[in-house]
């Protein structure tokens, strides 16, 4: 253990290849960070399942689908573990490279989450997103890809390294994001096979998605801005 570092606390996980010991440290030298961020350098990103998110900035990263590329390969593994002999030791080792697979898939998908939030908060001091409910979208057809996604492994991660680095994440009201103008505010329906946002009166034309991020990014600023005036009116 380093020098100068307290073990707060600590917890061991049981995973498909082997146990991890998950240490929580404290050391008193290492400086709070205090939210010191620019308020104007902000990007909303609207996530999807085509795209992982489009952002206001028009950047754009596809959704790399980990689980529906190892389908082949968990579908594989699981036929073994059914050919197997309930308790038998053969079943045991299918059950786990089962879980070894499953666990690569997750791993991989941890780790593009870690990257795209590193790209993001490298390039902005405040990422705007919408206050999803995940649990209500995973339903029906759409719910392995929504899990696939994982979105709120994503925000997650997001949020607690922009905390870590004194920026911000901010969650906003997503009703009517994708139909709502962002040049001009009128409100335009469209079914979700509509990808391109055409407004009738000013006659904005963009992409869809990243239509809802520029509307993301105008009502994080809304906010952001709000809670700044109230928190200094309670001074």
């Amino acid at each position: 253990m380093p020098d100068g570092f307290d073990i707060k606390t600590a917890s061991v996980t049981k995973k498909a290849d082997g146990y991890y010991v998950n240490l929580s440290l404290d050391d008193k030298t290492v400086p709070t960070v205090k939210p010191d961020f620019n308020v104007d350098n902000i990007i909303g990103i609207d996530v999807g399942l085509i795209d992982f998110y489009v952002g206001s900035d028009n950047t754009r990263i596809a959704a790399p689908k980990y689980l529906r590329k190892a389908e082949r390969k968990l579908k594989s593994a699981q036929r073994k573990v059914s050919r197997r002999n309930k308790g038998s030791n053969r079943r045991k080792k299918a059950i786990q490279k089962l879980g070894k697979q499953h666990k690569k898939v997750a791993d991989t998908r941890k780790d593009f989450h870690f990257k795209t939030a590193n790209t993001l908060l490298n390039n902005y001091d405040v990422v705007a997103v919408e206050k999803l409910n995940i649990k209500g979208l995973a339903v029906g057809r759409l719910a392995k890809s929504v899990n696939d996604a994982g979105w709120g492994q994503f925000i997650s991660i997001l949020s607690n390294k922009a905390e870590n680095a004194g920026l911000k994440v901010i969650a906003v009201n997503p009703n009517g994001t994708s139909q709502e103008c962002s040049n001009c505010g009128t409100k335009v329906k469209k079914p979700l096979s509509q990808r391109m946002h055409n407004c009738p009166v000013c006659y904005a034309s963009l992409c869809r998605d990243l239509n809802a991020s520029i509307n993301i990014k105008n009502r994080g600023a809304h906010d952001l801005k709000a809670q700044t005036m109230s928190s200094l009116r309670s001074l």
